[in-house]
């Protein structure tokens, strides 16, 4: 059937956008009506390349067809070492077989990511593989990761496709259209943007304070010049209740390819960005924003291929925060910098509860122009420039192939030469970090660096959890692969072999129905009565109950809450043998939507050392609470009390609370 359409709203969604949609229609009516169909079979559906295509957006690298037809492939531009980067895409259900043959000739090939257990079959100069779901698949040849590699994106079929006559949608019909010189395509709220397979548009996407609005297609946002207004493809900025799906992204030129500013509750799902121009081309980067999901990202980029960002301009304890932050199921290649990166700006308020799961690190370098100058690039990195907290960051389900190095945790006042700065003036410490079931089988040096910066701003509670480096699992920190300064402590190995954890007890990890394990002990103070214990809730709440209808103690991911009524909330730890313990974590409220807040505080024994002179008020609405990082010097018995009151009445006063201590 064929489609030879472009119908707008018939109300202009974005005023300044009216001369840009009616030359969109205009040159989609001068199209060939055969270059705009979807060819179908019963099990694939591909999308020739748009009539009007540049010559220099087409890749001869390759030949590509899946289930017989021929797949219509795209040079995403250059990369660092000057060889071309192709992609292409298709639609499909049930087994698809694919060809690919490539325009020279190869000794030897590889199918990525590995996870997938695509081998292939080589007869002359084609190879052949089947696929049976959808699956985003890189081939490499000669084993050479720098060279003219191909990107192929199997989608399942699409669904719940937007009508083109929909007032609410900014509809692109298959076609090429060059906006360069147009302002970049905006969205009010509730509108969709919409690329359809088969359409390309050479162009910006730049979506400011708005909420519920969607982009999406499977067709290419095409970026590769510059601007004076924005240098980033796609931009979403105080956005919020929104989806970006499906949508391709090729940024040629050394900027961002995509970012968010400041956005909540936005969710990212099926995105590919191939951008391997060196450098600054990362992927999709999330700068000062909460709620945020990826879901079946793809990124090939020569810079990080996502990073978690502060980009605040006042004081951390005054910029926005980052926190419940997940980015799962996701294929990453990075040409430079790092694969998977937290800063290296750093400027906000805290970073906590960051998830990335589920991961295949496909190919991760440093830095073309200084091999191995930067030893704080790697597959996995967290980089902090400026003091600030980061807290509840686990790393989980974790395939590196080609890499570096491995894991980086660090704190730095230079990032790149010199070309970012940044201020250890201001408190800050990182803690409860968790790196499970990570599996490299990189050839790089695999080196896991720890560096805090100085005894106030210091790591600690990071836990290597099941890490297997090319078949072998870590067992201790003896491993020549870890370099760890005197900054960090408190960290633990586990393996199948058992756990090395250096005299770290984290109140949540050791948390059990069982007082007195692990030293810890779940108590209540009550004027006129003092301190008794508290009993275990057998109802299978996993709560400790005190005389009160609401007080208790009790865990859930990674954290302790605590809830006083008419008597003091006590987590108590016991000195099992003198020394010096550092005594970290963050405590704030966790019901925030009434009452009157909570007083905290930490005693030895009978004596108050933290906060200094009096206890500390955490306010009704204060989800950022307050830092603690003591050194306290304990003989054997001393008891370290984790004390929460309330004020004049306990309604919401649920508390959260993570604290660790470790012997230095």
């Amino acid at each position: 059937m064929k489609i030879l359409f472009l119908i707008m709203a018939s109300v202009c969604l974005v005023s300044c956008h009216k001369a840009m949609l009616d030359e969109g229609v205009e040159m989609l009516n001068r199209k060939e009506s055969s270059t705009l169909n979807a060819l179908l079979s019963d099990s694939v559906t591909i999308y020739p390349i748009p009539s009007g295509l540049p010559a220099g957006y087409k890749s001869a690298a390759y030949t590509v067809t899946a289930g017989g037809k021929p797949v219509a492939l795209y040079n995403a531009g250059n990369n660092g070492w000057g060889n071309a980067v192709s992609y292409g895409y298709f639609d499909r259900s049930g087994t698809v077989t694919v060809t690919v043959t490539p325009s020279t000739s190869f000794s030897s090939f590889k199918l990525l990511p590995e996870s997938l257990g695509i081998t292939g079959t080589r007869n002359g100069n084609t190879i052949t593989f089947s696929i049976q779901q959808s699956a985003n698949i890189s081939l490499v040849l000669n084993n050479n990761y720098q060279g003219k590699v191909l990107h192929l994106f199997a989608e399942d079929l699409e669904t719940e496709i937007p009508s083109p006559s929909d007032p609410n949608v900014v509809y692109y019909a298959p076609g090429y259209y060059d906006l360069s010189t147009q302002p970049p395509i905006g969205l009010s709220s509730g509108k969709t943007l919409y690329i359809a397979g088969g359409a390309v548009i050479r162009g910006r996407v730049k979506i400011d304070n708005v909420s519920n609005v969607t982009v999406r297609g499977r067709g290419i946002l095409l970026n590769d010049y510059n601007s004076s207004t924005d240098n980033i493809a796609l931009t979403l900025a105080s956005v919020s209740n929104s989806t970006v799906r499906d949508i391709i992204v090729n940024r040629n030129i050394g900027s961002w390819t995509a970012a968010m500013h400041n956005c909540s509750f936005v969710n990212v799902n099926n995105y590919k960005a191939i951008s391997p121009y060196f450098a600054s081309s990362d992927g999709f980067n999330i700068n000062s924003s909460h709620d945020i999901t990826f879901d079946k990202a793809f990124v090939h980029s020569a810079d990080d291929a996502v990073a978690i960002k502060g980009m605040s301009d006042q004081l951390p304890a005054n910029s926005l925060p980052i926190y419940n932050i997940t980015y799962k199921n996701a294929q990453l290649w990075a040409d430079a910098n790092n694969a998977i990166g937290i800063g290296a700006e750093t400027r906000a308020s805290r970073f906590q509860n960051i998830l990335f799961q589920n991961i295949d690190v496909l190919y991760n370098f440093d830095d073309k122009n200084h091999p191995d100058v930067l030893p704080d690039r790697s597959a996995i990195n967290i980089f902090a420039l400026h003091g600030t907290y980061f807290s509840d960051i686990t790393f989980e389900n974790i395939r590196v192939e080609n890499a570096k190095r491995l894991i980086n945790i660090q704190m730095d006042e230079t990032f790149y030469f010199g070309s970012l700065t940044g201020n250890w003036s201001w408190p800050g410490a990182m803690t409860n970090i968790t790196y499970r079931n990570i599996t490299s089988t990189s050839n790089g040096s695999n080196e896991i660096k720890l560096a805090g910066w100085d005894d106030s701003h210091r790591i600690t509670g990071v836990k290597f959890e099941n890490v297997k480096i090319n078949g072998a699992y870590l067992l201790n920190f003896s491993d020549g692969r870890f370099t760890v300064n005197r900054f960090a402590n408190g960290l633990q190995v586990i393996s199948p072999l058992g756990t090395i954890n250096g005299d770290v007890y984290n109140a949540s990890g050791d948390f059990s129905a069982v007082q007195g394990k692990r030293n810890w002990y779940y108590r209540v103070w009550r004027a006129g009565i003092g301190t008794t214990l508290m009993n275990w809730n057998p109802d299978g709440s996993n709560h400790w109950r005190g005389p009160g209808s609401y007080d208790g103690i009790w865990n859930g991911t990674g954290n302790i809450y605590m809830h006083p009524d008419n008597s003091q909330a006590m987590l108590e730890w016991q000195a099992p043998k003198a020394g010096t313990v550092k005594v970290t974590g963050l405590v704030r409220k966790n019901d925030t939507g009434g009452g009157d807040g909570v007083n905290v505080s930490i005693w030895k024994n009978n004596t108050l050392v933290w906060p200094s002179g009096q206890w500390q008020t955490i306010n009704y609405n204060n989800s950022t609470g307050f830092w603690h990082d003591i050194n306290v010097v304990v003989a054997f018995g001393d008891v370290l009390s984790f004390r929460v009151d309330q004020r004049s009445n306990s309604g919401w006063d649920t508390t959260y609370w993570n604290p660790q201590v470790a012997y230095q």
